[in-house]
């Protein structure tokens, strides 16, 4: 019987469904794209105080996909930290300061959207399948963005 059980451990072990997260572990993607109104972008995610992505977009590099593997937890807070430059209405660039932030609860094999509102000044992420794209209720300022003065 002990002979039995030890071929069969495996065979369920490799019957997981592919894309199927590690014990303890779960998986998404974050992707960035440019706004027509965008001209560069350099933006780092921290995911509990940890960097998990870093974006650097301009007009020949207009989106970035990013896989992220995280410790299973029932929610994570995240900070979008960096700088955009932007075309202002006289066609001047303006840069605004990417600090932005709230909570993500159930991530696993989602796609998440790094989206800007109320003239690129508020910052979040957003599940990309859904219609509603608004900022999230407990997107706020982090104040947990360093940046060097430029």
């Amino acid at each position: 019987m002990r002979f039995l059980l030890l071929l069969v451990v495996p065979l369920l072990a490799a019957a997981s469904p592919p894309g199927a997260p590690v014990a303890g572990t779960v998986a998404f993607q974050v992707i960035d794209e440019t706004d027509p109104q965008e001209i560069s972008e350099d933006t780092v995610i921290f995911i509990d105080g940890r960097q998990v992505a870093h974006f650097v977009l301009d007009k020949e590099h207009t989106a970035i996909v990013a896989d992220v593997t995280l410790p299973a937890a029932a929610q994570y807070d995240y900070a979008l930290c960096g700088r955009i430059t932007v075309a202002r209405a006289d066609g001047q660039p303006e840069q605004r300061i990417v600090d932005g932030g709230a909570t993500l609860t159930e991530v696993n094999g989602k796609l998440f959207r790094a989206l800007a509102a109320n003239d690129f000044s508020i910052f979040y992420l957003a599940d990309a399948k859904q219609e509603n794209q608004d900022p999230p209720k407990d997107v706020r300022h982090t104040n947990a963005c360093s940046l060097p003065v430029s």
